[in-house]
Order: C-alpha cells, then sequence, then structure tokens
C-alpha cells in the first residue's frame, strides 16, 4: 500500500513539474499577441418568410381553407418549389362564447416559405397583396455558403492578425517567428432581420422610398449579410 502510495506521488509531482517546465519555456521566450479582424458582407440566397393567414382579416370571414388553397395557386403560379420552400409553421384555432349570437371559431395558420433572391421577393409580394395576404414579415436571412464563408473570412482575419505581427518586429528590428497560439475570439453574423419585424412593406420602403402597392416592384435591394471574424494570436519574436 505505501509503495503505491509512493508511486502516485512521483506520478503527480512529474507531472505538475512538466507542466510548469512547459508553462516557464512558452513564458520566457519572447512572443508578440495581436489580433486580426474582417467582415465579409454578402448577398442573401436564402430569405424565409413568415406568412399568416387569418379568417377575421377579410371581410365575410373567408375559410383558411380557401385562402390556403389560393395562396398554394399564386405561388406555385411563380414556378416556386413548395415541396422543399414551403411549410406550415403552426395552426391555432380561438373559441369565442358570444351573448346573444351564435358562438365562433376563428382559425389561424402561419406558413414560412422561403426564397432566393429580391426579385423573388417583389413578386411574391404583389402576388400575395392581389389576393388579399398581406400579413408577411422576413424572419431571417442566411446564405447557402454561410460556413463556407466564416471560415474564409476566419483565414483572412488571421492573415491579417499575421500582418501587424509582422508589421510590429519590423518597427524594432526584429523579425517574426512560429506561431504559438491561435484562438477564435469573435464571431458575429448580422443579417440585419433577427428581430423579426421587418414586413414587406417596411423592404419596399427601405429600397424604393415611399411608393404604392399597386406600382410594379422588379426586384427588392434586400439587406447584405454581415459576416464579422476576428482571430487572436502569438507569435515568436526572433
Amino acid at each position: 500500500m505505501k509503495i503505491t502510495k509512493h508511486l502516485i506521488f512521483i506520478i503527480l509531482f512529474s507531472t505538475i513539474t512538466f507542466a510548469q517546465n512547459g508553462e516557464k519555456n512558452f513564458i520566457d521566450q519572447p512572443y508578440i499577441e495581436v489580433t486580426g479582424q474582417i467582415e465579409t458582407e454578402i448577398i442573401p440566397n436564402e430569405i424565409y418568410l413568415n406568412i399568416v393567414l387569418n379568417e377575421n382579416d377579410k371581410k365575410g370571414k373567408v375559410s383558411i381553407e380557401k385562402q390556403e388553397n389560393q395562396m398554394i395557386s399564386t405561388l406555385k403560379s411563380l414556378s416556386i418549389d413548395l415541396e422543399k420552400n414551403f411549410s406550415i409553421l403552426g395552426f391555432n384555432g380561438y373559441y369565442q362564447r358570444k351573448f346573444l349570437a351564435d358562438d365562433q371559431v376563428t382559425k389561424t395558420k402561419r406558413y414560412e416559405l422561403i426564397i432566393n433572391n429580391g426579385e423573388i421577393l417583389g413578386k411574391v409580394f404583389q402576388a400575395l397583396d392581389r389576393i388579399d395576404v398581406s400579413n408577411i414579415l422576413i424572419a431571417k436571412t442566411s446564405h447557402t455558403d454561410i460556413e463556407k464563408i466564416r471560415r474564409e473570412t476566419k483565414l483572412k482575419a488571421l492573415k491579417v492578425a499575421k500582418e501587424k505581427a509582422s508589421d510590429y518586429a519590423s518597427a524594432i528590428n526584429q523579425t517574426l517567428g512560429k506561431a504559438l497560439f491561435i484562438k477564435e475570439i469573435q464571431k458575429t453574423i448580422n443579417s440585419n432581420y433577427s428581430n423579426g419585424l421587418n414586413t414587406i412593406n417596411e423592404v419596399v420602403i427601405t429600397a424604393y422610398g415611399r411608393r404604392s402597392k399597386q406600382e410594379k416592384i422588379q426586384d427588392l435591394n434586400l439587406k447584405t449579410i454581415i459576416v464579422s471574424e476576428t482571430v487572436l494570436a502569438k507569435f515568436i519574436l526572433n
């Protein structure tokens, strides 16, 4: 039992000594610590729309089923792949008990539609407006290659960090050595629609100024997505 305890103590002591020596060697090396930051601006090619149908939105209480069929027919006429880009988010029914009148059940249905560019967005807005579907908002925007773009942005940020470190080293008549440490310290994707409050009307106003809804819309200029990446790096100073 005593031998086992001594053996454990020796192993622990060796490990701690090794860690301390490794840390000391790292600290004893002259090094420089810098950050590099890059922003990449991209045009979204995935636009997520939330569409809400409500039986109380129209005079005469048009049923959800009739509104839905009309909307689907309209979207199909725009050659939108509904199998891939259209789905139901939720379906609710509200029971209203009335005094001296018939009780009433009101139904609400929410949908998600994904489109690819501002031109199609303009066409969707026009087409749905013609059938009195106006409860539409942009939930978010994205890009099909967003992860690839993020990786490329990180690499650019790292190159910026190295260039900065090299300039600093040159300013004190030294040269840059190998990298000792690299860390991603910030990742931000700002699509400007994260609050989910941007309606189609607001996008039209942003892109074109105030205009009549009946005026022809060829293409809506969507806000760009900003991918911001920051990298922290430490390099040996020779």
